[in-house]
């Protein structure tokens, strides 16, 4: 079902659109919530669409392994390894594990480096969506040049001050009163309560075990970040 699939041109009438998602701590759901926004955006409005996956971690490597286990239909480099060999060298990657893959019509970077940027952006992607994990100070520079920069953060009692210290760190930073700051497992009254205790814009992550379903909370969060 393709949600929103009448806004395709109104939306690539804006031109490249590129996506900067950052936590404020370790675990936070900084990848699920970028699956979620490329699968809507690149399935649900139909727009091509890139998933850039910054840190040096495993989590989007398992991913290809899944749907090509599963036969899902993924696509990707001809020398992609059979599915015994992918993934297996812990958190080191080898040039076969960094080829970019297809899933939900949105294709899929591991491990990506600041040395294949202009290779991507040549491709002419409508949006692309960048995953720096909780590594913002390692990789701020690229954050700040997105165009819509959105930190995932927590408001349970033993993570909000993760919160509230990203934005003190940042609150010198030109324009951060600006950026969207995501929250997982948190009714909207209590989200509606922090943006006005924290005086920024603070969205209530709709629950989705499954990133690549389209259900229409998640249609529309990404409408509304978009």
């Amino acid at each position: 079902m393709h949600i929103f699939k009448e806004s395709k041109k109104e939306y690539r009438s804006l031109g490249r659109l590129v996506i900067g998602i950052a936590g404020t701590h370790e675990g936070v759901g900084v990848t699920h919530l970028g699956l979620m926004l490329t699968s809507c955006i690149s399935e649900g409005i139909g727009l091509s669409t890139a998933f850039l996956h910054w840190p040096d971690s495993r989590d989007i490597c398992l991913l290809r392994n899944h749907f090509f286990s599963e036969d899902e239909g993924i696509s990707g480099n001809k020398n992609i390894p059979g599915k015994e060999g992918i993934c297996r060298s812990g958190h080191l990657f080898n040039s076969e594990q960094r080829e970019e893959f297809t899933v939900s019509k949105a294709s899929f970077y591991p491990g990506v480096g600041k040395e294949r940027m202009a290779e991507i952006l040549a491709k002419g992607y409508d949006c692309i969506v960048m995953d720096f994990g909780n590594a913002f100070k390692e990789h701020r520079e690229e954050f700040l040049r997105c165009d819509k920069k959105i930190v995932v953060g927590s408001l349970t009692p033993w993570k909000r001050y993760c919160l509230e210290d990203f934005i003190a760190e940042s609150e010198m930073i030109t324009g951060s009163s600006d950026w969207i700051y995501a929250i997982n497992f948190a009714a909207e009254r209590e989200v509606a309560v922090a943006a006005r205790s924290l005086n920024r814009r603070v969205l209530p992550v709709p629950y989705e075990r499954d990133p690549f379903f389209l259900s229409p909370g998640a249609m529309n969060f990404t409408k509304n970040i978009i």
